[in-house]
């Protein structure tokens, strides 16, 4: 089966990226297209993946291909590609931000095979967490490979589309609310005379470490803070500094208004 990608910005490389790393395509069963044929040569000289010469050709020689294009380019694409997508049976993945599925099956007619991802940023150094869901025209085989793909650059999770609006926000902008953490760890690190970059390097390990012991441990969250708090001990105190200040409450706000306007952007 070949793999396509129509568009080739940062998150359609970075997805590329990782599938080849992961050995889950190679790079011969790969083809790309991109009006910008700068970035299409460039990828295919550091990868050799093929490039097409349109978009419709990816419709047709792919079996499954990425459609990563800015959501207001999405229905000229999809009137570009649809009867040869329809023809050839191919699965289109798209990445479009607030286009959810039945905006994607009004662009591209009945009977196309659709799934919708919803990536993150992290995708770029192959820890995406990715969400995806799928309309009636994809069998279980073909979402499942759908699944293996994004794996390739992260984890996935398969939700219903009224989840994603939330998911979102939970993963999807989060990874800026952890670099403010960051950030804001990384000052109280200055402040308290460590150098900067001693500074950043604590707290992003920190923040590597912590995603792993809450991956692998199975245990809730709310067991691991405790785990780490000593009676009359140091973090306790902490703790209940960041909770008197409403730590809790301004993350669930923030994922709320976030939340809020990724809905008012499906909706308009």
């Amino acid at each position: 089966m070949k793999l396509g990608f129509i568009g080739t910005g940062n998150l359609a490389s970075a997805i590329l990226n990782g599938v080849l790393a992961a050995g889950a395509a190679q790079p011969t069963d790969i083809k790309i297209f991109d009006r910008d044929s700068a970035k299409t040569a460039a990828l295919a000289a550091q990868h050799g993946v093929a490039v097409a010469a349109c978009a419709g050709e990816i419709a047709a020689d792919c079996g499954v291909f990425f459609v990563a294009v800015k959501p207001k380019d999405v229905d000229a694409l999809a009137a570009e590609i649809r009867a040869a997508a329809l023809d050839s049976g191919a699965v289109v993945v798209s990445t479009a931000a607030g286009k959810p599925l039945a905006a994607l099956e009004a662009a591209y007619g009945a009977g196309v095979k659709l799934v919708r991802i919803m990536p993150n940023v992290n995708a770029a150094v192959g820890q995406s967490m990715t969400a995806l869901c799928r309309n009636d025209a994809v069998s279980d085989a073909e979402f499942d490979a759908v699944c293996v793909l994004c794996n390739a650059f992260g984890r996935s999770i398969c939700l219903p589309e009224a989840q994603f609006s939330v998911f979102t926000a939970v993963a999807g902008s989060a990874p800026a609310f952890a670099y403010l953490f960051a950030d804001a760890l990384t000052n109280a690190g200055i402040r308290g005379g460590m150098t900067a970059a001693d500074a950043q390097l604590a707290a992003a390990q920190m923040l590597l470490g912590s995603a792993q012991m809450l991956l692998g441990s199975g245990k809730p969250v709310s067991d691991l803070v405790r785990s780490v708090c000593s009676p009359a001990g140091t973090t306790i105190e902490g703790v209940c500094s960041l909770k008197a200040d409403g730590f809790e409450g301004a993350v669930i706000r923030a994922v709320e208004a976030t939340v809020a306007r990724d809905r008012a952007m499906t909706k308009g």
